[in-house]
């Protein structure tokens, strides 16, 4: 456990971390033939000294500099060389992935590529009880590595492990640890920016002002010293079809543009979330958002009201414990790192304390004429060929449909005019206009569809 100086000047940032993963390479090299009671290679002394050597030269220079993005100042200034010990052999099976069946073969009882505490007490050669003492207090709950979210300490079996956040490892490695989908939860493509958005100006100017509280965190949180909050969250509402979800990938696909880095859209896949056994829908988001924590990417969560519904009076059992889920979910979407949009159509199912914690929240209104007609424009298939009496201006002001119907519809008349081996023509819009309004549990009029009326076909009104 040498001490060393610890430099995080951003000035003198240009060496890198390669000296910390051929260190602990080098201890688990030694750790296996110490076990195994076989000779170490040749020149393992020698090579081990240099590499301790350009490790502690590292050091001394800056190499560590990105924690500066993570910590704050007073955090930094309790961090010790011991701390960046245990960070580094935390992050070793993150940085150097061939290391983690080797730390996993060190510890049998461990399912697990990161390094148990007898495994870490093992490579740091600490001895004494003092030397187990000062491993635990720098693993404490009140320890700068803890306290800032750099490491997390997780039991496996009877054995406690550490892990470095996901966040620290992207910060600190340049790139994903973990560059799959989380689970309980898919990726969504986002491939258009603000101008594929068709709402009123009000509406896109509070999806931007989230947009601003993602980008504008490090600054507010970190520069600014303001207290520091989870999210941000967002709640777009209202109904079907109006673009709350195409706004979230939309959203997302601007964020990469303005941070300079991309970023991942997912969205929350129910079924691999809510489970009917006690105590599982609140394992399942546990896992979901401890994989997101700190990484860029937005998680989109529908009909957010089937989650967050409301609380109720406790007449049984299972009300006790559906309140508990529904709590549970509140704290912690309070405490994840990273922004959450949910998106419903029943904004008054969802529970009136969710409301207070949402950073913002969107109403979308439905589309009016001239949307309606910036929709048809957008949404017939633009190579599609259109009969000359295919007024755009008019099926604006027709069917009052939403843009999710306007694009069904769309689509429809396409196949219609596919079929007949023809232009899309009004015929084909008037019946597919009619095919979307009849999918609703009411009796529909004719006159619903405005001048469309007039190509329907008698027999559609049969």
């Amino acid at each position: 456990m040498k001490d060393g100086p610890l430099n995080l000047d951003t000035a003198a940032a240009s060496p890198t971390l390669e000296a910390e993963w051929q260190r602990v390479a080098a201890l688990i090299t030694l750790t296996e033939a110490l076990r195994g009671g076989y000779p170490l290679p040749d020149g393992f002394e020698d090579g081990f000294a240099e590499v301790q050597t350009a490790m502690q030269v590292a050091r001394e220079t800056g190499a560590w500099v990105a924690l500066r993005g993570l910590l704050t100042a007073a955090e930094l200034n309790a961090l010790t060389p011991f701390d960046l010990d245990i960070l580094a052999a935390a992050l070793a099976p993150e940085a150097t992935p061939a290391l983690g069946p080797r730390i996993q073969a060190l510890q049998p009882v461990i399912n697990r590529p990161w390094p148990g505490l007898p495994l870490v007490q093992e490579l740091m050669m600490m001895d004494s009880a003092a030397d187990v003492s000062v491993l635990m207090s720098r693993l404490s709950p009140t320890a700068p590595l803890i306290t800032s979210g750099l490491l997390r300490v997780e039991r496996a079996g009877d054995t406690l492990t550490v892990r470095a956040s996901a966040r620290a490892g992207r910060i600190l490695l340049d790139r994903p640890t973990d560059p799959g989908p989380p689970p309980g939860a898919d990726p969504v493509p986002c491939p258009d920016g603000w101008d594929a958005l068709v709402l009123p100006d009000h509406v896109t100017a509070r999806l931007k002002e989230f947009e601003a509280w993602i980008s504008a965190r490090g600054t507010v949180f970190g520069a600014w010293g303001a207290r520091h909050v989870g999210g941000p969250m967002a709640l777009l509402a209202g109904p079907s079809g109006v673009g709350k979800s195409f706004a979230a990938s939309v959203l997302t696909h601007e964020l990469g543009n303005t941070t300079g880095t991309p970023w991942a859209l997912y969205r929350l896949d129910l079924g691999r979330i809510v489970s009917k056994y006690v105590g599982e829908t609140e394992k399942n988001l546990n896992a979901l958002l401890d994989a997101l924590h700190g990484v860029n990417a937005v998680l989109q969560i529908d009909e957010a009201d089937g989650l967050l519904g409301k609380r109720g009076d406790i007449s049984d059992a299972r009300d006790r414990y559906a309140n508990l889920e529904v709590s549970h979910m509140l704290s912690r979407f309070e405490r994840h790192d990273g922004p959450v949009i949910l998106t419903t159509n029943l904004r008054g199912n969802i529970d009136a304390a969710f409301l207070r914690r949402f950073q913002v929240v969107v109403d979308f209104p439905p589309p009016d004429a001239h949307m309606r007609a910036d929709l048809w424009d957008r949404l017939l298939p633009p190579a599609a060929p259109r009969d000359a009496s295919v007024d755009i201006s008019v099926l604006g002001e027709a069917a009052p449909l939403s843009g999710g119907g306007i694009h069904n519809a769309a689509i429809y008349a396409a196949v219609l005019a596919a079929k007949d081996g023809s232009d899309i023509g009004l015929t084909h819009i008037a019946r597919a206009c009619w095919r979307e309004l009849n999918k609703e549990s009411r009796s529909v009029r004719r006159s619903e569809i405005g001048v469309l009326a007039d190509h329907l076909p008698e027999e559609e009104h049969r």
